[in-house]
């Protein structure tokens, strides 16, 4: 009779086993899939999510990208890097803890089914535990790091925060995102890519100011190289003819005009060149440019001038002089445009740069990284404040306004406080009007200034008569980098002629100012520095 074949029982045993080890395979898989699927995430929260939408939020920010942005971007890239691949490993084992706790159950009912398994399945529990406080350890470093990193991104954005805010309110891609847990990444890619974009199109020309490394060339350094080639233009033929009078007749072309046939023609409609960054080529280009919108030319006249007598009691006479005309005629952009004949896809980037919307960003790149503001744009001439009359006298702003307006414009860069809201020439004015601003002749008064602007205070007037103009540049720039606040007189303050302006900024060779009357920008480009005749300068608490 054959055998009777009974199965053995440790079979049964080693099945249940089995089941166990399947379980921990389990795990495993669930790992491995988890890290996938967070990988897959965290890259369609940021980039496929952005791509539909990034070249709507390139137009809506151009002019909205702060210089915080420019600064901070290449710490913040570096950043996220190290960011995104610790949320990773976060997510990875946030997920291994939920799957562990399954696991765990899955260990003891091998347990129960198998004795043999008691040792492996402990030290399984043992391994998984210590998982466990590893993750919260790296849960906690991990959650710090993010917070720095928000911490970060919220410096580099401080500036932008509400243009931030109505693109992303106006783009659906980034709401859905944003709700899916992902706005670091989002954020992030944001300012990147439109910094990317920006600089790649022609509205790079308007980071083109900022230095790249210590030795780099920038659009400032040429705009202060040709002012300086101008004004010894100028002085060149000064010193070349003789004359007992000087008459300067127009003015030198606007340097925004100057940019943006600059960057159409280097970008050439198809963005073929970028101009954020400047060269030899570029600033040969520039220069031609700039001196194809700017002829000098000169001649001089023998012509009668009336001249007062030395007396007050002496009537005028008129005198025979040798008179010195210098005539700059410059040319707009507008006419620019028609003679280098620009082509159509040249004249569509002509059109989106001259966009209204982008003015304000033009003085960042012709005086780089000073203090700017809508004191800019200050003229005493301004409609909301022209009409305003100086004390109890019949001028106006708009008259006579010139020296409170450079004031008002130096009070407004220096960020003091003050209990004039809004404050503008205007405004200022009307405040020294209630506190006896003015005399009876509509001359300026300053201990009132300092009455409604306490942390704003006169402090003197420096002669600049008789001076050569080394030393008229070396006393501003003294004054100016040891922290004053200074206006100066342009036109020799003879009774009847006088102007003053705002300096914003002094280098080794120029005096970059706010002018109220005029849209010049450099001093002795605009007025001849014989007439320098005074500066006033204040001083900040």
């Amino acid at each position: 009779m054959a055998d009777i074949k009974i199965k053995s029982p440790m079979k049964k045993g080693i099945k249940s086993l089995n089941k166990g080890i399947v379980g921990l395979e389990k795990v495993k898989d669930n790992l491995v899939t988890t890290k996938d699927k967070t990988s897959e995430s965290i890259s369609e929260t940021g980039s496929d999510k952005i791509a539909s939408s990034s070249q709507y939020l390139a137009s809506k920010a151009m002019h909205t990208i702060p210089r915080e942005i420019r600064k901070q971007t290449k710490k913040v890239a570096n950043t996220v890097y190290k960011t995104k691949e610790k949320i990773k490993v976060v997510k990875e084992k946030q997920k291994f803890k939920n799957n562990f706790k399954k696991a765990n159950k899955g260990i003891k009912t091998a347990k129960r089914g198998v004795k043999g398994s008691t040792k492996a399945a402990k030290n399984a529990v043992k391994v998984a535990r210590e998982t466990v406080k590893n993750t919260k350890r790296a849960i906690k470093v991990a959650k710090t790091t993010v917070k720095n990193t928000i911490k970060a991104l919220k410096a580099a954005i401080k500036a932008s925060i509400k243009a931030i805010k109505a693109i992303i309110a106006g783009t659906k891609a980034l709401i859905s995102a944003i709700a899916a847990g992902g706005w670091v990444a989002v954020v992030v890619i944001v300012v990147i890519c439109l910094v990317g974009m920006i600089c790649a199109s022609i509205f790079g020309i308007f980071l083109s100011s900022e230095k790249t490394s210590s030795n780099a060339m920038t659009t400032k350094d040429v705009i202060v190289e040709c002012n300086q080639e101008f004004s010894d233009k100028l002085q060149e033929i000064q010193d070349t003819n003789a004359h007992d009078e000087f008459v300067l007749d127009g003015s030198m072309a606007e340097w925004k005009d100057v940019l943006i046939i600059y960057a159409v023609k280097v970008s050439n409609g198809t963005n073929e060149q970028e101009v954020v960054t400047m060269n030899d080529q570029k600033k040969k280009l520039l220069k031609e440019i700039f001196w194809d919108m700017n002829e000098i030319s000169h001649e001089t006249r023998e012509e009668k001038v009336t001249e007062q007598g030395v007396n007050t009691d002496e009537s005028p006479k008129e005198v025979l002089k040798t008179v010195l005309h210098i005539k700059i005629t410059s040319k707009t952009a507008d006419e620019m445009k028609t003679k280098y004949n620009f082509s159509p896809k040249q004249m569509i980037q002509y059109n989106e740069i001259t966009d209204n919307k982008y003015a304000s960003l033009w003085n960042g790149v012709i005086y780089g990284s000073r203090a700017s503001g809508e004191f800019d744009d200050w003229m005493q001439i301004n409609s909301s404040w022209s009409n305003i009359k100086i004390g109890n006298t019949n001028s106006t702003i708009g008259q006579i306004g010139c020296l409170v307006t450079s004031i008002a414009i130096l009070i407004e860069k220096s960020g003091v406080p003050t209990t004039i809201k809004p404050f503008n020439p205007g405004t200022f004015v009307e405040a020294l009007n209630k506190n006896g601003g003015f005399d009876a002749k509509g001359n300026l008064q300053y201990d009132p200034i300092n009455k409604i602007i306490p942390n704003f205070k006169y402090v003197g007037n420096i002669n600049l008569r008789s001076k050569t103009r080394e030393e008229k540049l070396s006393l501003i720039k003294q004054y100016h980098n040891a922290g004053y606040y200074i206006t100066v007189e342009v036109k020799g303050a003879t009774p009847g002629n006088q102007h003053w302006v705002a300096i914003i900024d002094v280098n080794s060779n120029n005096i970059t100012i706010a002018d109220p009357a005029t849209s010049h920008t450099d001093l002795w480009s605009a007025y001849e520095y014989t007439r320098t005749s005074q500066f006033n300068y204040f001083q900040t608490k």
